[in-house]
């Protein structure tokens, strides 16, 4: 048998190979994912990713393996910045801009440019930080990776950890009791297990349930998982990342008991020690394989289109450039068809909160008086910030009870809508991608492009100070009976007002977000549709290219491709031979 680090060797000689094939005949995307692979495999990089929705505890719970609060997590992660730690004998961090560029910064320093509060909306230009530390787990090669949430408060987050997700070999997903799994997470998971070898559960903030509730909480968290999952689904480590780091800092190894975490430690422990290396080199090589057949489709287009006389290539290219604008206008309509039931969606949110807002109206009011009442011997002052306070915080509770459940609902309608669109964009790109095989008479395998909606945080509720309206403070120098009156009819008169005004603002936020949400959604999937698309475009070009400024070098040409695909042939069964065993195609 051969040992792993002749199978990582090998794999990574061969993803090189690929890497040339690949630039020499400018297919330059296939050229960077192999070059990519090969310098993970060359250093033995094993990226284990920490992922699940928003606000879970990932990064608390990577603190807490770390045993220090090392990563910021009391403020509002940044949008697109994914944390990589890597083993250092000295804690330090670099930042890594999109420019290129990059700075080492100190430990401290990182809350400046990892989080919405030091760095909004990455005006910085960040692209990811780099974090050293000599933890045991980072050790060997073990890369831990802290990912924006999946269905996250920020427009980018999803995005970026689905485009993350063929770099990721396993994943820890993290959870928590409160909803135990949603729909998001669910649909995250299906995608996640077509990438990955290894996933493990983890339900953070186990203590936040009652002991009697937690296997109830447990058992439908299994019952939900996604079937055929890379993964022991009946294995579910409940933790509390908050009590295990602070076990940690103390040094309190019966509180650090308490926390769960030891025990997903140990599996953890075993998976490196045992695991890692063949599910790290099975993925590879799934990988190299998948980007040698698109490779070896791409050169073998390029060879029918050089055979093909000039003229009639010319015709094919104009028939898949003609079969190309009637998929980009059926993608115009597809949106139109999308931003219409978007649109219905935000009238009907629009129109349940104001129903629910008048609903509230007599309740709330005679609330108010009561509390009124109750306040009267306060001070004018004081009475009056009590009554601010006591519309904000009823406003405030109201509108965040109703608007959490509503738009669970709304967000299942506005995931069904956009997976509609997203859908009708897979078939576009198919027909794009099985028009140009049957114009060139060559197999052209489907091309899935999955991409997941973000969704945008809510701004709030805000209300009006009662002694700021009219008369500003004037109502002050009456007489305290006419000031309470005053006082109280202002109230009364402020519920319904604030009531009818939160619901308007709650509405036009819902419709902000729903724009925002879908514009980047579009745009992301628009984006792969042309790159699905681009690497047989090229290769139409070059056969067009070549025949219209030496014909006489097709013959060389088809004789260069055709040995290119004897090279690939060789490489796809270097590929299987370095494998661990499983790995067919």
């Amino acid at each position: 048998m051969m040992a792993p680090a002749d199978t990582a060797q090998d794999l990574a000689g061969a993803a090189r190979r690929l890497e040339v094939l690949a630039s020499q005949h400018e297919q330059d995307a296939v050229a960077s994912a192999a070059a990519e692979l090969a310098q993970r495999l060359e250093q033995n990089r094993f990226h284990l990713v920490v992922v699940g929705q928003f606000k879970r505890g990932k990064t608390t719970f990577l603190n807490a393996l770390l045993g220090e609060a090392l990563l910021p997590v009391a403020v509002l992660p940044l949008t697109s910045v994914v944390t990589v730690l890597r083993f250092g004998r000295t804690p330090r961090a670099v930042v890594h801009f999109q420019d290129r560029r990059s700075s080492e910064i100190p430990l401290d320093r990182l809350t400046d440019y990892v989080t919405e509060a030091g760095n909004p909306r990455n005006v910085k230009g960040v692209a990811y930080v780099e974090v050293f530390h000599p933890s045991p787990y980072l050790e060997g090669g073990v890369t831990l990776i802290d990912t924006p949430g999946v269905a996250s408060v920020y427009e980018h987050n999803t995005q970026v950890t689905y485009e993350f997700l063929p770099r990721m070999d396993a994943a820890i997903f993290i959870t928590s009791p409160e909803p135990p799994l949603t729909s998001a997470e669910i649909e995250f998971l299906r995608d996640l297990g077509k990438q990955v070898g290894r996933i493990f559960f983890v339900m953070n903030k186990a203590d936040a349930v009652e002991p009697g509730h937690l296997a109830e909480v447990l058992d439908f968290v299994r019952r939900s998982l996604p079937r055929d999952l890379p993964a022991d689904t009946s294995e579910i480590f409940p933790i509390s990342a908050r009590l295990a780091l602070e076990a940690k800092q103390k040094r309190d190894h019966l509180l650090l008991e308490r926390s769960g975490l030891p025990a997903l430690e140990r599996r953890i422990e075993q998976f490196l020690r045992e695991e890692k290396n063949r599910v790290f080199q099975t993925a590879a090589a799934r990988r190299l394989l998948a980007l040698a057949a698109e490779l070896r489709m791409l050169l073998k287009l390029e060879i029918q289109a050089a055979q093909m006389p000039l003229e009639e290539l010319q015709a094919r290219i104009s028939e898949f450039d003609r079969q190309l604008r009637l998929a980009q206008q059926q993608r115009e309509d597809n949106r139109v068809l999308l931003r219409a039931g978007l649109a219905r969606l935000s009238a009907s949110f629009e129109n349940a909160a104001r129903e629910f807002a008048e609903s509230q109206i007599p309740a709330v009011t005679e609330s108010a008086r009561r509390h009124f009442q109750a306040s009267a011997s306060l001070p004018r002052r004081k009475l009056a910030a009590e009554m601010d306070r006591f519309i904000a915080t009823t406003v405030h509770q109201l509108f965040e009870q109703w608007r959490n459940q509503f738009e669970r609902q709304a967000f299942e309608e506005f995931r069904a809508v956009a997976a509609r669109f997203q859908e009708s964009t897979n078939e576009l790109a198919d027909r794009v991608r099985r028009t140009a095989g049957e114009l060139f008479g060559i197999e052209i395998a489907p091309l899935e492009l999955a991409d997941e909606l973000a969704w945008l945080e809510s701004t709030g509720y805000y209300t009006d100070t009662l002694l700021d309206w009219g008369l500003g403070n004037a109502p002050l120098l009456l007489p305290g009976p006419l000031f309470r009156r005053y006082l109280l009819n202002r109230v009364l008169k402020a519920v319904r007002e604030e009531l009818d005004r939160n619901a308007t603002r709650v509405a036009y936020d819902f419709k902000r977000r729903l724009q925002k949400s879908v514009s980047d959604f579009e745009r992301s999937l628009e984006a792969k549709l042309d790159e699905a698309i681009r690497g047989i475009r090229h290769a139409m070009d070059a056969a067009l290219r070549k025949h219209q400024t030496d014909s006489t070098r097709v013959r060389e040409l088809v004789e260069e491709l055709s040995t290119a695909i004897e090279e690939l042939d060789r490489l796809e069964a270097a590929i299987r031979e370095a494998a661990p065993a499983g790995v067919a195609n």
